[in-house]
């Protein structure tokens, strides 16, 4: 037997002279079944052998996709006849369990629909956007009032406010004194460009006494600070 025959045979994967070695750096290798599938190691093609529908060779990554879309979906439609099936098992028994209350959530615009008393009086002020005066007071006596629209309010009476026109009395500028936490004033401009300071109009009532005014287009104010209010309009 010449040299290229028995070069032949150890490159055949038929011939019982097969080196494994010699194919790797062969350049003439044929092989026997070009079209034969390829598998990632020994334990998956006896598998493949046993099961051949379910084991897939190497390069089939669109046919696995499909298989596991099909698995899903599969599981999808059992569960939802499972739950058909249970449903229609236990419908029978529904009137027999205890109802459960369902829980309303509760906050400031809830408490305002079921407020009573003073309370409902000022919810129609909401509702129907009536003007109320409101009385304030500081530390030891009387501060102002308040000629606003009521937007929203607690059980603590703390309101919110719009379209507020602030009355309130003072000293005059010689008898005023400027606390001394108040510091130097805002240089004229900064606050106006970070939010319109309202303009307040001041004008003499006598015996020293100042009238202020001053519209605020939206303002809170605390329940503690309130002495009274009052429905100016109907």
């Amino acid at each position: 037997m010449s040299e290229g025959s028995s070069s032949e045979s150890e490159t055949s994967a038929c011939s019982s002279k097969y080196n494994p070695i010699k194919v790797l750096y062969s350049s003439n290798l044929k092989v026997p079944v070009e079209n034969a599938p390829v598998y990632e190691n020994v334990q998956q093609f006896e598998a493949a052998l046993q099961n051949h529908e379910q084991i897939l060779p190497i390069g089939q990554g669109d046919l696995v996709k499909s298989r596991e879309e099909e698995k899903r979906r599969k599981k999808l439609e059992e569960e939802r006849l499972l739950e058909e099936k249970n449903k229609q098992r236990f419908a029978k028994y529904e009137a027999l369990l205890p109802k459960r209350k369902e829980k309303k959530a509760k906050n400031v615009l809830t408490r305002i629909e079921a407020s009573q008393g003073p309370l409902g009086a000022l919810k129609d002020c909401v509702e129907k956007r009536l003007r109320v005066m409101i009385i304030t007071r500081n530390s030891n006596s009387i501060r102002g009032s308040l000629y606003a629209t009521v937007v929203a309010f607690d059980k603590q009476w703390n309101l919110a406010l719009s379209d507020v026109l602030e009355i309130w009395k003072r000293k005059g500028p010689r008898k005023r004194k400027v606390p001394p936490g108040l510091g130097s004033p805002v240089p004229k401009g900064t606050a106006a460009a970070i939010s319109p300071v309202p303009e307040v109009i001041e004008a003499p009532v006598g015996k020293g006494i100042w009238e202020c005014r001053r519209h605020i287009p939206q303002l809170m104010v605390r329940g503690e600070h309130i002495v009274l209010i009052n429905i100016t309009e109907r």
